[in-house]
Order: structure tokens, then C-alpha cells, then sequence
């Protein structure tokens, strides 16, 4: 019942938040069944939890208008590279095409070339990604598991399992106990760097038969750092209140928000009601 409500509340905050992400619909809880759950003693400090509770079994009901993950387009295409089966590209092709029609059918034409519809795709995906990565920074959101398989082809913020939002200001804060620095507060720009990389490899299969296709498919795939930074870098000025990116103060402010373990939150908001001198 806890993660179920933490999560059906999370998506509406984010939503509110004009985070493109899936939307809550329903929250079904059983009057019957029940799960050990860990839990703390009243007033306890611990870290870690000290007892199991009772909770009830609930379930938290998603919408979107897919959920086709990188996971599910990458396993398509490994399967196609081997040929596993005489439709294997056939079937990746049907899955791309499907992706479009669900996530990309306004801004990529269904008269065009399967070449072109590819290329589109790679672009926009690479332009929606980057911008989620930088409102999940600037929000103070962590996906704790950002692999392909938590990746949504569409752009948007899906899984909501573990996850959490950064309060104490620590760049490798992570809300999940296995899932290492990697998948990090301030490494999800790298996190989602990979997760395009395999996104772009697993289209190149349908352009095979083209190097100047390939080609720039691959330029798309190297320009994500590039178009990632610049994301991050319109955000960090807009939440500085800044008309322009500040390399050297965006750097002092960042060791002085480690040094002195800063609420990430609470600190930018303060830092909105102090007027500007003119």
C-alpha cells in the first residue's frame, strides 16, 4: 500500500510539475490480503529498517500512451542482427513503425520512407530525452535504475519503482541500494547517454542498406553529449534565475552546496525571493 500510494502521488507531482511523464488512473487496495513489509520503531534514527509490518496488497494503475521501453526495441533488433528467424527484421521494423504511430505520429510523417521515419526518430527521441533528463535534475528527481529497460521509447518518466527525490544536496545521491553510482543523481545525463546509444544501434539494423543513412545515424548518436550539456546548462540558468549559462558560478555554487549539505529543494527556493540589485 505505501509504494503504491508513493508512487500514484509521485506521477501527479511531476505531471504538476510539467515533467512529461505516465499518469496515475487508478488505486485499488485489498481488504483481505496482506505483505510483510520492513518498517522502523516509533522515534527511530536507524538507517536501515528494524521490524516487518502488515500492509495491505495495493496496486497502482499507469496510463501512457505506450509503454514501449529501448529494452524492448534493442531485443527486436539483436534479434533481427542474428536472424533468428526469417521475420526477424520484419518484426523490428512493425515495432519502430508502431512506436511512431504511438509516440511520434505529430511530428513524423507516415508518408515518408522508412529511412527518413528512422532518422526523424533517432532526432526527436535524442531531443525529448535530453529534455527529461534535465527537469528530472531540476526537480530533484532520480530514476535509481536507469537502464533500457526503464528507458521509455516516447521520452517521458515511466518507471516508478525505485526512485526518489533528492533532499540533502549529494551529486551521487541514489534512492536504490543496488543500483550503484551509475545510476546516480548527477549521472542520469550519462545513464541516458547509453540508454540512446543502444537506442540508435538498435535502429541501424533498418538502414543497413544505406552507409549515408548509417552515417547519420551515428552523427545523431555522438551529438547527444553535446545537445545533453546545452539542456542542462538552460536549465541550471533558468533555475539561477540567469538570462545566460555562468560556467565559474554554476562551479562555485556546486562546491558550496556539497561543502555545507544544503537542502536541494529548500535552498532554491529561498534563493527565488532574494531580489535582484539594479
Amino acid at each position: 500500500m505505501r509504494s503504491s500510494v508513493r508512487e500514484f502521488l509521485a506521477q501527479e507531482q511531476m505531471y504538476a510539475l510539467s515533467v512529461p511523464t505516465s499518469r496515475s488512473l487508478s488505486l485499488f487496495t485489498s481488504q483481505t490480503q496482506t505483505v510483510k513489509r520492513p518498517w522502523f520503531h516509533k522515534g527511530s534514527y536507524s538507517k536501515d529498517p528494524e521490524l516487518m509490518i502488515d500492509e495491505s496488497i495495493a496496486i497502482s494503475t499507469r496510463v501512457a500512451p505506450s509503454f514501449l521501453r529501448v529494452g524492448q526495441i534493442e531485443l527486436f533488433a539483436r534479434r533481427a542482427r542474428k536472424n533468428e528467424h526469417p521475420k526477424a527484421m520484419e518484426e523490428l521494423e512493425q515495432i519502430v513503425l508502431h512506436l511512431i504511430e504511438r509516440e511520434y505520429s505529430e511530428v513524423i510523417d507516415k508518408n515518408l520512407p522508412m529511412s527518413q521515419k528512422v532518422l526523424l526518430l533517432a532526432n526527436e527521441f535524442r531531443t525529448r530525452l535530453t529534455a527529461l533528463i534535465a527537469n528530472w535534475v531540476r526537480v530533484g528527481y532520480c530514476q535509481g535504475n536507469f537502464n533500457s529497460d526503464n528507458c521509455p521509447a516516447g521520452g517521458f518518466t515511466l518507471d516508478y519503482g525505485p526512485f526518489g527525490f533528492i533532499d540533502i544536496f549529494n551529486p551521487k545521491y541514489q534512492p536504490w541500494t543496488g543500483g550503484g553510482v551509475h545510476f546516480s543523481f548527477l549521472n542520469q545525463p550519462l545513464a541516458g547517454e547509453r540508454n540512446f546509444a543502444v537506442f540508435c544501434n538498435a535502429l541501424a539494423p533498418l538502414l543497413q542498406s544505406n552507409k549515408e543513412d548509417l552515417r547519420r545515424l551515428e552523427e545523431t548518436k555522438r551529438g547527444f553529449s553535446q545537445v545533453m550539456q546545452k539542456e542542462m546548462q538552460k536549465m541550471w540558468a533558468s533555475k539561477l534565475g540567469l538570462q545566460t549559462f555562468d560556467a565559474e558560478l554554476y562551479k562555485e555554487l556546486f562546491l558550496l552546496m556539497v561543502e555545507t549539505s544544503v537542502d536541494y529543494t529548500i535552498f532554491f527556493r529561498e534563493l527565488s525571493y532574494i531580489t535582484s540589485k539594479r
